[in-house]
């Protein structure tokens, strides 16, 4: 009855260790009008990568990490990496090119409402700085739609706990 209550009442299902991955929307990745990317229950092992925001300092040194590393994080069952920004389909894909990450495993996404940020509970209020509400930063290796191991910074512009060679270390 709680999982009925909850997607009727559009409640927050925070992401953490255990929790399944079940938002019901699409994000956006190469069509600007358009969600046609899921996360939820994505069969195999991925890594969700949330940033505040495409081409910010922390953001740009923050991903390509993944991008470097693609083949490690493949040889260690890791099927695809997914970014999810709250920004538009244009800007993130701007951001991925910039980054040099086209036709890699790593999927840039666009959450523009940030919709499927604030399901998973990572909204925050960044609008003294970056205009609007954002993602935290956080990391959430997910297994068949369930998260294994889950990080996130303390604070939006700290890259510690979520870097791509300490997701590494813990697969």
């Amino acid at each position: 009855m709680t999982s009925l209550v909850n997607k009727i009442s559009g409640a927050v299902s925070p992401l953490k260790v255990g929790a399944t991955v079940d938002t019901g929307l699409k994000l956006k990745e190469d069509d600007p009008h358009e969600g046609t990317v899921s996360l939820d229950k994505v069969p195999g092992k991925i890594i969700i990568v949330g940033v505040p925001g495409a081409f910010t300092p922390p953001c740009s040194s923050h991903v390509p990490g993944y991008v470097q590393n693609e083949d490690k994080f493949l040889a260690k069952g890791i099927k695809e990496i997914y970014v999810v920004a709250v920004n538009d389909a244009f800007c993130t894909k701007a951001w991925k090119k910039e980054l040099g990450a086209e036709g890699s495993k790593v999927h840039f996404l666009a959450d523009d409402t940030g919709a499927f940020t604030t399901k998973v509970g990572m909204l925050f209020d960044a609008s003294g700085l970056l205009g609007n509400h954002r993602a935290q930063r956080y990391v959430a290796v997910v297994e068949d739609g369930k998260v294994t191991h889950f990080e996130v910074e303390d604070e939006a512009p700290t890259v510690e706990k979520t870097k791509a060679d300490n997701i590494l270390a813990q697969l």
